[in-house]
């Protein structure tokens, strides 16, 4: 493997870290135009316990970890998601700490991507994380401590989304029900700009969570 450069982002704390090959550091580039950046104006600090009995997966999305939900400290990784309907993907990484990440899209790859919809989910297509264009620039997943049990998860947005201001979660989350409780009471909250009317609208969120452990 070429000598890589490490991008961190300001929450640098996740058990993936993307590291793009070549001696240069990721290119400064602004974002995009249209990378759409949903911020947390309504984070919720407590969280309805009957959260998790709504539907949190209308979508029907499924996340896959390749090559396996157990890993070691060094191994690459990939993801691979598939929907029953179309959205727009964000994986969210939970690490055995509790620290919440977002680790695709990331701003580096939307700088660095002439792709609009890099993160659409069509039906009944894989989508692998990362894509065969971001691996041919040398973007990879590489497992990083620290060690334990975490949760990595697929969100799938209805409307077009490609970046959470994650909120700081008021205690470590304890297992998959429980991100689900959180996450879903939280997006609820949020307002997403309508593709068409531009006009701050309610969105459609649906959820999987995969838990794995790092060795």
């Amino acid at each position: 493997m070429p000598s890589s450069q490490s991008i961190r982002r300001k929450r640098a704390w996740f058990a993936f870290l993307l590291l793009q090959a070549g001696s240069g550091p990721a290119s400064a580039a602004p974002l995009p135009t249209g990378a759409l950046h949903i911020g947390t104006t309504y984070v919720p600090w407590l969280w309805p316990a009957q959260a998790v009995r709504r539907q949190t997966n209308t979508a029907s999305v499924s996340l896959q970890i390749l090559p396996s939900q157990t890993v070691n400290v060094g191994a690459k990784v990939s993801f691979g998601v598939t929907a029953r309907r179309p959205g727009y993907l964000i994986l969210v990484d939970v690490d055995s700490e509790g620290r919440m990440s977002q680790i695709f899209p990331t701003p580096e790859l939307l700088a660095q991507s002439n792709e609009r919809d890099i993160n659409l989910v069509k039906p009944g297509v894989e989508f692998v994380v990362p894509a065969p264009a971001a691996r041919q620039r040398g973007f990879e997943y590489v497992v990083a401590p620290p060690t334990g049990s975490a949760m990595m998860i697929a969100i799938l947005s209805e409307l077009r989304v490609q970046l959470l201001d994650l909120p700081d979660m008021p205690r470590k989350l304890e297992g998959q029900a429980d991100a689900l409780s959180y996450l879903s009471a939280w997006t609820s909250e949020l307002r997403v700009p309508d593709n068409s009317s531009g006009k701050l609208v309610t969105n459609n969120w649906s959820f999987d969570v995969k838990s794995y452990s790092i060795k």
